[in-house]
C-alpha cells in the first residue's frame, strides 16, 4: 500500500510535464512574432515568454515591415530551424507553475463531484475483509 503512495506524486509530476510540454508547444505555434526588419528574418525567435525555436525566414519575400509572423511546418521544403533547449526548460517550468494550482483546484473539484454522485450504500464492495466497516 505504501508502494501505491509513492507513485501517485510521480505520476503526478510527469502529467503535469506533459501538460506543461503540450502547452508551451502551443502557445509557441499559436502566437505570431513581429518582426521588425527584413534583416530580423534570419533569426525569427517563437516562444513565450522566452523565445526558443529560431527560424531562419529568409526565403519569404516580406515586403511590408512590421511583419507577424508564425511558425513555419513545412515538411516538403523544410526552413532551417534552431531549438535553444535552456528557454525551453524554462518556458516548460513557468507553465507547470501555472498549471499546478488550475490542476489541483480542478482535480479537488472533480473529486468532489464524484463523492456526491457516489451512492451512500453499504455494499459488499465497499467494505474492507478484516472488520466489516467501510472503506
Amino acid at each position: 500500500m505504501t508502494r501505491r503512495r509513492r507513485s501517485v506524486p510521480v505520476l503526478q509530476a510527469l502529467g503535469l510535464i506533459v501538460a506543461a510540454v503540450a502547452t508551451s508547444w502551443t502557445l509557441t505555434t499559436i502566437l505570431p512574432v513581429t518582426v521588425a526588419s527584413a534583416s530580423a528574418l534570419s533569426d525569427v525567435g517563437f516562444g513565450w515568454p522566452f523565445p526558443w525555436y529560431h527560424q531562419d525566414l529568409t526565403r519569404f519575400a516580406y515586403i511590408d515591415f512590421p511583419v507577424e509572423a508564425t511558425v513555419v511546418g513545412d515538411r516538403v521544403s523544410p526552413v532551417p530551424t534552431r531549438v535553444d533547449w535552456l528557454p525551453f526548460t524554462a518556458d516548460v517550468a513557468l507553465t507547470a507553475l501555472v498549471l499546478w494550482p488550475v490542476a489541483a483546484v480542478l482535480i479537488r473539484g472533480v473529486a468532489a463531484l464524484a463523492l456526491r454522485a457516489a451512492p451512500a450504500t453499504g455494499s459488499r464492495e465497499a467494505t474492507d475483509r478484516r472488520g466489516g466497516t467501510p472503506a
